[in-house]
């Protein structure tokens, strides 16, 4: 019987080639996207799921004046450590800071390389997090001052295939120090930590003679703690609270700063998916909004590629009622059918799953290049990825392989040999013509959606950012000998006429946060009411080589010796402290006992953070010798020309070591890389996903017009133009297509109305994308529909009416 059944589908699957052709083209594509979204989802909800140590970072919610609050994870080594002494179900806590000055440069004899991929940690680091260590002891390997830890990737990079263990490296830059090599990481992967070398904490600078970490960086490290047992979180950042009122009551001024700050002790998994809001956060993160978005459409995919099939197997059961009446008259049971129709199927369903692995395969290393991240070592190794084929082999043959085993094993002989007989399970134009709108409603939404994100990415691509961020060069400075010649490489630098401008300072754009940020305290202001700030620390040019326009006062003069000690401030700034004017005025930065500079000008906002960010409170303040970055404004039309020149002078000031260099531009299209990579598969999978909807929709159109040839001819004989029979055809797909747009508007509008809402500037829905969609949908039905309905049109009347 076996061979029976397997027989008969195999000629099921010859006579209509094209049903089968569509069913497993549909399939194998919609199954291949399905593995491969699911795949990257699968990676980034693992993200940080390999520690077993439960363990959260402590992080700072700070009105900022103005009605406004700002997340930020940084805060002082000596608060985290009171925290741990004196807060009631704390056991423990860690230090950690990654590189805040300029790049490093790493020596080792001939060979050397600049980065600033350096994460510094208590010695206890292996106690919180399980990386894994190849070589060295996790107990001592951070032990000393000195010691590092480099990934496997960095130590091959600088020692080949010698053996790093106990080697010295030297690094020098805005900081100078050694190191020994205690230990070997394998490089971090699907971890919001992402570094090259793992130091001690309190790794000193040989040069200044200071902990560089513990007291350069003392008032901006990241603080994460372990609880006892049971214990709450949020009952944790309460009590801490308490425990700083307390322990700050005889100053009521840092009393009335703490009422304006509330606490959060943050989840070590939450982190990567959680701090999309967190300033100064240092780390990696993900986005959940789209991840999801993504995986829908994956959903989707595999849900139409169904459909397509429930599609044509309702329809050719209509050709196969005589087969299953004659099999019911030799004794064939309604179990057996009903095992024939399943394992039809099943086998459809596995050729497609078995040819999806090799599509997935194929595509494996391009969708791992679009999306900058490694999804496996081996495909058929992939425990996840093994496990979801065989679920969506048995998802896919029970869903597409049910309803045509049910319902058509339920046929009577005596009905089914009728010619007429049309009734009971037959009527089955009512089902596929819901599947059909499904399928319909389902393209809408995907059409519409993705018209609505291509709007809102041009809209943010579109976006002033109040600073010209396409000619600028950007060079690190972590050279002592360009430190000690500043002004020389400047105007060496200015001898070129492919470089308009030249200045030096601690911070740049396009980081999104700076070294420092705090209150600015207005003269004649509540302390407790004062706006918190991000602080730039940059040269007297800086805000005219980045184009940054003044709306009132002045920007810094350098003949004028007391605007070394000046501020200029953003309008944000301004809206926080009440709107006052402020030009004129003094303030003072981090608190009302330290000195006062003067304010002499305001500048427009400028978005030196995210989009998904409003402009916050910033200032603008001189550096006073610390100069990590040299900012350049060049010639766009003589762009290399002028790099060039810059390498030139570099080299003829600083030999030893090459130039770093990055254009903003570039930065800036890094700093977004992520949500764009994104954005382009949920495109790309939106249209694949598009284009399996119209594999069963040519397919549903060409089962439609076969059963209307005899209609056709009929009409034809009767002197029907071929555009009246194409209409015939066209209207019924038409209506689905409108009664599908009609409940796929609301449902878009919400979810992209819900998404967009993560934006701070966003583009208005309107109607215009909504209209497009259902033009392009009509299109498609329109096209669809008439190409079979025009063949069937063009076929000899004396051919469909000849014969039954």
């Amino acid at each position: 019987m076996l061979k029976n059944y397997l027989k008969t589908t195999y000629r099921n699957l010859l006579r209509n080639k094209v049903y089968s052709l569509i069913n497993v083209l549909g399939l194998t594509i919609g199954i291949a996207c399905f593995s491969l979204i699911f795949l990257y989802v699968e990676n980034e909800v693992s993200f940080d799921k390999f520690h077993q140590e439960k363990s959260y970072r402590f992080l700072i919610n700070e009105q900022t004046g103005d009605g406004e609050f700002r997340k930020y994870g940084i805060v002082s080594a000596k608060s985290i450590e009171r925290i741990a002494e004196n807060v009631s179900g704390v056991e423990d806590a860690i230090l950690l800071r990654n590189w805040g000055a300029g790049p490093q440069q790493v020596k080792y004899k001939d060979f050397s390389f600049k980065t600033r991929s350096l994460l510094g940690a208590e010695s206890d680091f292996f106690d919180y997090f399980d990386f894994n260590l190849i070589r060295g002891d996790k107990a001592t390997a951070l032990k000393g001052p000195n010691n590092v830890i480099l990934t496997e990737s960095t130590a091959k990079k600088i020692f080949g295939n010698e053996d790093p263990m106990g080697k010295t490296l030297t690094s020098t830059g805005s900081m100078s120090f050694s190191w020994v090599v205690t230990g070997i990481l394998e490089d971090p992967k699907n971890s919001h930590m992402e570094f090259e070398f793992l130091f001690n904490f309190d790794l000193r600078d040989d040069v200044n003679d200071y902990i560089i970490l513990r007291e350069g960086f003392a008032n901006s490290v990241y603080g994460f703690f372990k609880f006892s047992e049971g214990t709450d979180p949020a009952a944790i950042a309460e009590r801490t609270k308490d425990y700083f009122k307390e322990f700050y009551k005889d100053r009521p001024e840092v009393v009335a700063s703490l009422d304006r700050e509330s606490y959060e002790f943050q989840a070590l998994e939450d982190i990567y998916f959680e701090s999309g809001d967190v300033q100064f956060n240092g780390f990696r993160t993900g986005d959940k909004q789209n991840l999801f978005l993504l995986a829908a459409i994956g959903l989707f995919m595999l849900l139409i590629a169904c459909v397509n099939y429930i599609n044509a197997a309702t329809a050719k059961s209509i050709n196969r009622r005589k087969e299953i009446g004659v099999r019911k008259v030799f004794g064939a049971f309604r179990g057996h059918l009903v095992t024939q129709f399943m394992g039809e199927a099943f086998l459809i369903s596995l050729i497609s799953v078995l040819l999806s692995v090799l599509v997935t395969d194929i595509a494996l290393p391009s969708f791992e290049n679009l999306m900058q991240s490694e999804l496996r070592q081996s495909l058929l190794s992939n425990t996840f990825y093994l496990g979801s084929l065989v679920g969506v082999l048995l998802f896919v043959n029970i869903i597409s392989g049910s309803y045509p085993a049910l319902m058509l094993s339920r046929f009577s002989p005596s009905d089914v040999l009728k010619k007429s007989s049309r009734n009971g399970a037959l009527k089955g134009n009512n089902l596929r013509a819901l599947l059909v709108g499904i399928q319909l409603f389902i393209t809408m939404v995907l059409i519409s959606s993705v018209l609505l994100i291509v709007k809102q990415s041009q809209f943010i691509n579109d976006m002033e950012l109040g600073f010209d961020k396409d000619d600028i060069l950007i060079i690190p400075n972590n050279s002592p000998k360009l430190n000690a010649s500043i002004q020389t490489f400047e105007s060496e630098l200015m001898k070129s006429p492919y470089i308009k401008g030249v200045t030096a300072g601690m911070d740049v754009l396009g980081f999104e946060y700076t070294n420092n940020s705090g209150l600015v305290i207005a003269e004649g202001t509540d302390p407790s009411e004062a706006p918190v700030a991000t602080y730039f620390t940059v040269g007297m040019d800086f805000i005219d080589v980045q184009g940054i326009e003044i709306i009132q006062g002045r920007g810094f003069d350098k003949n004028l010796s007391t605007d070394s000690a000046a501020i200029i401030v953003n309008e944000a700034f301004v809206r926080a402290s009440g709107g006052m004017d402020l030009v004129g005025k003094n303030v003072k930065l981090f608190s009302p006992e330290n000195n006062s500079s003067p304010v002499i000008g305001v500048v427009k906002d400028f978005n030196f953070r995210s989009l998904r960010s409003e402009v916050s409170p910033a200032i603008f303040q001189v550096s006073r010798g610390t100069n990590w970055f040299f900012t350049l404004k060049v010639d766009p039309a003589n762009k290399q020309l002028a790099l060039a020149h810059a390498k030139d002078v570099y080299q003829s000031i600083e030999s030893d070591f090459p130039m770093g260099f990055w254009f903003l531009e570039d930065n800036l299209k890094a700093y977004y890389g992520d949500e764009e990579r994104l954005q382009a598969a949920i495109k790309t999978f939106a249209f694949i996903c598009i284009f399996i909807a119209c594999l069963g929709l040519y397919g549903m159109t060409a089962f439609t017009v076969e059963r209307k040839l005899k209609e056709i001819g009929i009409r034809k004989v009767l002197g029907a133009k071929i555009n009246h029979l194409v209409w015939i055809v066209n209207q019924r797909f038409i209506l689905l297509a409108l009664m599908a747009s009609l409940v796929a508007v609301p449902v878009v509008y919400y979810f992209i109305n819900d998404w967009l809402s993560g934006f701070a500037y966003r583009t208005s829905i309107g109607i215009g994308s909504f209209v497009l969609s259902i033009i392009i949908v009509l299109i498609i039905v329109l096209v669809t529909v008439s190409f079979q309905a025009v063949r069937a049109g063009l076929v000899n009347p004396v051919k469909t009416l000849r014969s039954e």
